[in-house]
C-alpha cells in the first residue's frame, strides 16, 4: 500500500478508538463519520510522506485486520428487541441508482422508499419523506455532544489530523447531522415494521445510520456495490450485515481485507439489468441525432476527472482518422464543474467528433458502438455486458487499480499506443472478434448475474423469510 493509505487506516483506527464511548441512542458517532472527508488536502499531501506515521500512536494495520476492527466495534452496539409483524423492505433512494423496472419488481404492500422529496408513491411504492421525519429531532443534544467531542479532542491539539481546524470544524458540523439523522431513523423504525434495508452505498450519513440501526435491531441490511472497485476509502469498511458485489474479484478483495465469506454476496447491481431489459433508441434515429453515418465505425470514449492528458492523447490520435466517428462522454463530475475545454476543442476541430453530455442516454449509445475506451469507469464493464470491444487505459500515477488487468493486452498504459491499437482492431474483423472474446471472458468472471434484481429479491427472502417480489 502507498504511504497515504497506510496512514489513512492508522488515523481512522485511532479516531474510532478515541470516539468509541461517544454514542447517541446506542449508535457510536465515530462509526458514522465518513472519515476521508475529515482529512484536508494539505494533510492528505503530508500523509504521502513515510515520516507522517511517526506522529501516530496506532500501529499500521495489516489489510486483513481492517474489517475485523470495525466488526468488533459494531459488536459493541447494544442490541434491542425488534421483531416487527408483516415486516417490509426499506429502499433508500439516494445513491441506490435503481431503474423504474427495478422498483416495479418490489411489492407495494411490503416495500417502502426513503427519499429526500415528498411524493405519495414512487413507481407505485409508498414513500417516506425525510423532511417529514425532521420534526422528530432532539436539537438540545447538539451542544451537549459537541462539547463531549471537544473534551475528547482536547489532549490532541498537536495531532497531525485531529488538531487541524479543518478536522474540528467538519466534526462539529457532522455531529449535529448525526444526531438529527439518528433521531429520524429511530422514528422511522417506530412508524414502520422494517424487516430489511437496502442501500446503494454507506458513504452518506443516512445510509450509514440505517446500516448501524439494523445492527442494533439484529435485522438484515444489504449495501450494493455502487461502482467499479477503485480504492479503499469509498468501499471499506462494510457497515451493513451483507455486502452485494459485482463478482469474484470484489468478493476476493473484501476477504483479503478481513471480511468473512458470509458478509459478501455476489449479486451484481440491478441497474445493469437494463442491458437486457431496456429497449434502446432506434439506430437510425440515434445516428441522425449525431449526424453520423451508420456505415462507419463508431467509438465511444468515456472520460474521467484528472486524466485529461491521457484522454486528449487518445482522442487526438483517433480524431485524425476521418473514417472513425468519435463520441466523447464526459464524467458527471467534469460536466458539473465545466472541465470540458480540451474535449470541446477536439470536437470543434473535426466533424466526425461529438461531445455528448446529457442529451443522449449512455444505454442508447452503447448498443451501437463498435468500441468503447475508458480508464477506471464502470462504462468499460457496461460495454462488455453489451458485448462490445473494449480497450482500458492503465493508470500510471498514484495507486494501482487492478480491476481491469485480466483484460491483458487490451489494458494499456500509453494512450497513443492504445489509440493505434483501437484503429487496428476496427479495421480487422478477426481482431474485433478476439477483442469481444476477451470481454466475454471478463464478464464470465467479473459479472455472472444477468438478472441482479432477481438475485437481490431471492437473497432478501432467504435472510428474512419474506417474499418482497411483486407477482406478475
Amino acid at each position: 500500500m502507498p504511504h497515504y493509505i497506510h496512514h489513512y487506516w492508522q488515523v481512522y483506527f485511532e479516531y474510532v478508538n478515541l470516539m468509541k464511548d461517544l454514542s447517541y441512542r446506542h449508535i457510536p458517532l465515530g462509526l458514522i463519520s465518513n472519515f476521508y472527508q475529515y482529512i484536508s488536502p494539505e494533510t492528505r499531501d503530508q500523509m504521502e510522506d513515510e515520516a507522517f506515521g511517526h506522529q501516530l500512536t496506532t500501529a499500521c494495520p495489516l489489510p486483513q485486520d481492517i474489517q475485523p476492527f470495525f466488526d468488533q466495534h459494531k459488536q459493541q452496539i447494544k442490541r434491542i428487541a425488534y421483531r416487527p409483524q408483516n415486516g417490509k423492505v426499506l429502499l433508500h433512494f439516494e445513491h441506490l441508482r435503481f431503474t423504474e423496472n427495478n422498483y416495479t419488481q418490489f411489492h407495494p404492500n411490503q416495500t417502502l422508499v426513503l427519499a429526500r422529496w415528498k411524493k405519495a408513491d414512487y413507481f407505485g411504492l409508498p414513500v417516506i419523506s425525510k423532511p417529514e421525519l425532521a420534526s422528530e429531532v432532539n436539537k438540545e443534544a447538539h451542544a451537549e455532544y459537541i462539547e463531549k467531542a471537544n473534551a475528547l479532542l482536547k489532549p490532541y491539539a498537536k495531532h497531525p489530523v485531529f488538531g487541524t481546524a479543518f478536522f474540528k470544524e467538519k466534526l462539529r458540523k457532522d455531529i449535529v447531522q448525526f444526531i438529527d439523522v439518528i433521531d429520524q431513523i429511530e422514528t422511522l423504525f417506530h412508524m414502520q415494521p422494517i424487516a430489511a434495508v437496502v442501500v446503494g452505498t454507506t458513504e452518506d450519513v443516512y445510509s450509514r445510520v440505517l446500516a448501524l440501526q439494523t445492527v442494533k435491531r439484529h435485522i438484515t441490511s444489504i449495501c450494493l456495490q455502487h461502482g467499479a472497485l477503485m480504492g479503499d476509502e469509498a468501499f471499506l469498511p462494510i457497515f451493513t450485515t451483507l455486502h452485494g458485489v459485482f463478482g469474484k474479484y470484489e468478493k476476493d478483495w473484501y476477504e483479503d481485507k478481513g471480511c468473512q465469506p458470509e458478509q459478501v454476496e455476489i449479486t451484481g447491481h440491478p441497474r445493469f439489468d437494463m442491458v437486457k431489459d431496456r429497449k434502446p433508441l432506434q439506430q437510425e434515429l440515434l445516428f441522425r441525432k449525431l449526424n453520423f453515418s451508420p456505415g462507419k465505425k463508431t467509438v465511444l470514449v468515456a472520460t474521467q476527472p484528472f486524466s485529461e492528458a491521457f484522454y486528449v492523447n487518445v482522442l487526438k490520435t483517433l480524431a485524425k482518422q476521418k473514417d472513425i466517428q468519435l463520441i466523447i462522454k464526459p464524467h458527471p463530475w467534469e460536466m458539473a464543474r465545466n472541465r470540458l475545454n480540451d474535449y470541446v476543442s477536439i470536437e470543434r476541430a473535426a466533424n466526425q467528433v461529438k461531445l455528448i453530455k446529457k442529451e443522449i442516454d449512455l444505454y442508447d449509445l452503447l448498443p451501437y458502438m463498435d468500441m468503447v475506451i475508458t480508464l477506471t469507469s464502470t462504462v468499460g464493464l457496461e460495454a462488455m455486458l453489451f458485448q462490445k470491444s473494449v480497450l482500458i487505459g492503465k493508470m500510471t500515477e498514484g495507486r494501482r487499480y487492478p480491476y481491469y488487468e485480466s483484460l491483458g493486452s487490451y489494458h494499456m498504459e500509453k494512450p497513443v499506443e492504445l489509440a493505434e491499437k483501437a484503429i487496428r482492431i476496427l479495421s480487422d474483423e478477426q481482431e474485433m472478434k478476439l477483442a469481444k472474446q476477451q470481454g466475454a471472458l471478463f464478464i464470465k468472471e467479473h459479472y455472472p448475474h444477468a438478472r441482479s434484481t432477481d438475485v437481490l429479491l431471492s437473497l432478501l427472502k432467504i435472510k428474512t423469510g419474506i417474499a418482497f417480489h411483486r407477482s406478475r
